[in-house]
């Protein structure tokens, strides 16, 4: 309960100004002019304080430019009243006392983005009509996950824009209501009641063996569809060849807190490439055109075939799942869909990005809540993911490289040359660059920091001392030098098509 006391002493006892605030308080809680909720979100140490939130705003939120509200434009209202900074005042006390004065509240931004995004897509849809639709068995997991549910299933018929699926929700011993909300919904629901948290991989192959569909969507908890998204996954399956996948446009939603508001209705995912990491993996995995605002830009609004989707939506035809064995059950919540999605591009099955079918991305999870446990499991899954993986994908990345496909990697081939210049040096850095490689010469024999871009690092000075290199697990050394050694993976003799005959030799031993 806010009393007068707590105006006086953070008014430090002017009495005037106290009495001044505390009648303006309960006028701009009844005005709506200020949002609580969003403000305690917006900035959390507030609430960390103890703070009424309103008499911080009065008192310290003003003067640091805080928004009181997602609608009350700030900038505008001073700007139109710029002798609230030059008297000291706040914004919205000038508002109650002085009336609107014409001023006109700014509807929702984010709410008016959010429909706009919404809007645009719908211009963009298929639409397909089908002679017949084939059943989707849709498999979602959850854990503790109602607030999701509740906004993942919400017109849930409708905005699919298709009507033969059935639902498949493997809950892994939920202890809130899920069970009793999923059980009341008028959908074709089947509930696999787990009494342990079991993977991602081994839910969804759970799921897949009772799976009454010709396709399977996996589908996350945390996931807000809009309309058309799967009449439009399920088109571009059928009007495609070789398919094993097809995956959709993911958009961040609105977050209240400053630390997340910047990628609000960003990109998430729109498929994914690969780029280079140090120790203890040597190729990591990331979403291209992550955090993009560009929504509907040329780069993320074409469809295109990638070499990986993310499953947190994601169609594959059952038959294909069944073949490959489903997802690795090695993983927990973690590479296995990056993992399945390599076993695809293996057996020649394209994995095809929509942008077309656009769902909003809340990035939860019915994952492991104890932190160091999610690190401990993380690291598992990327050693898992490097063992399985690491030799095949320094290959075909190192190819995609040469030919410049740009479709594992944006990457070029990257070339360190520990060596002072000379003719030779020279002619060298010149050869390499007209294949298109980025090349680096390091002139130091003391510099040890090679970095995780470099592919092939070349060194003419036997006293260089190559084992304390920090760089990637799988960097190629190469020795130019009559003597072998041992330290490097390929030992050269000074050639006047050094360049060429180094890459026969790489292509020859690697590829």
């Amino acid at each position: 309960m806010v009393t007068f006391k707590d105006f006086l002493i953070k008014s430090k006892f002017n009495v005037k100004k106290a009495r001044l605030y505390e009648e303006n308080y309960y006028k701009i809680m009844e005005s709506g002019l200020f949002d609580k909720n969003f403000y305690l979100k917006a900035y959390p140490h507030v609430e960390k304080s103890g703070m009424d939130p309103l008499i911080h705003y009065l008192f310290y939120g003003a003067k640091e430019y805080k928004l009181p509200s997602p609608t009350f434009n700030l900038k505008r209202y001073l700007q139109e009243n710029p002798e609230i900074e030059k008297n000291k005042g706040n914004p919205l006390i000038h508002y109650i006392e002085n009336g609107d004065e014409g001023y006109t509240m700014d509807e929702n931004p984010f709410i008016l983005r959010r429909q706009k995004i919404i809007d645009t897509n719908k211009s963009f849809l298929s639409n397909y009509e089908f002679e017949s639709e084939p059943l989707v068995s849709i498999i979602v997991l959850t854990r503790n996950g109602l607030t999701h549910l509740k906004r993942l299933f919400e017109d849930f018929d409708e905005k699919t824009n298709y009507s033969n699926y059935e639902i498949i929700v493997v809950d892994n011993a939920s202890q809130d209501d899920s069970i009793n909300y999923l059980n009341s919904l008028d959908l074709p629901i089947t509930v696999i009641e787990n009494t342990e948290n079991v993977s991602f991989s081994k839910g969804n192959n759970d799921a897949a063996k009772i799976a009454n569909g010709e396709y399977l969507l996996l589908l996350n908890n945390d996931i807000e569809p809009t309309y058309g998204w799967l009449n439009e996954m399920v088109g571009c399956m059928l009007n495609s060849e070789d398919v094993g996948s097809v995956g959709a446009k993911l958009i961040f939603p609105y977050y209240d807190d400053m630390k997340n508001q910047e990628k609000s209705y960003s990109i998430q995912h729109a498929g994914v490439k690969f780029r280079e990491e140090r120790t203890p993996y040597v190729y990591g995995p990331y979403h291209e055109n992550m955090f993009s605002t560009l929504v509907f830009s040329r780069d993320v609004n074409h469809q295109k075939e990638v070499i990986s989707n993310t499953a947190a939506c994601l169609l594959i035809p059952k038959s294909i799942y069944m073949e490959l064995g489903g997802l690795d059950e090695g993983y927990f919540y973690g590479y296995e869909d990056i993992d399945f999605a390599f076993k695809l591009y293996q057996n020649n099955y394209k994995s095809i990005y929509n942008p077309f079918a656009l769902l909003f991305h809340h990035e939860s999870a019915t994952r492991v809540e104890d932190e160091d446990e999610k690190n401990r499991l993380n690291y598992e899954n990327i050693m898992h993911f490097h063992d399985k993986w690491g030799d095949y994908i320094f290959k075909e990345i190192f190819i995609d490289k040469i030919n410049q496909n740009h479709f594992l990697t944006d990457k070029k081939i990257d070339v360190s040359i520990i060596s002072k210049n000379d003719e030779f040096i020279s002619k060298l850095v010149k050869d390499l660059s007209n294949k298109g490689f980025d090349v680096k010469l390091i002139p130091n024999l003391n510099n040890f920091a090679i970095g995780e871009d470099c592919d092939i690092l070349i060194s003419n000075n036997v006293n260089y001392d190559v084992d304390k290199i920090i760089s990637r697990l799988n960097i190629i050394k190469v020795l130019i030098s009559n003597n072998n050694d041992s330290r490097y993976d390929i030992c050269l003799d000074k050639s006047v098509n050094y360049a060429d005959e180094l890459m026969n030799i790489i292509e020859e031993k690697y590829l």
